[in-house]
């Protein structure tokens, strides 16, 4: 249970996203580096070695 509620009436709206809001170029691909963990199953690490900006 969360440790504070709102009231749901008393919240305002938002508006639904527009297109300029919801689409962005693609900046990068990249390929997820493959490896073990330690019981030796195989594993994709996504995000392995890409920089967070």
């Amino acid at each position: 249970m969360p440790p504070v509620t709102a009231d749901t009436l008393t919240l305002p709206r938002i508006g639904p996203a527009g297109p300029a809001d919801t689409e962005r170029p693609v900046r990068a691909v990249s390929t997820g580096r493959r490896g073990f963990e330690g019981e030796g199953f195989p594993v994709v690490r996504a995000f392995a070695g890409v920089g967070a900006a």
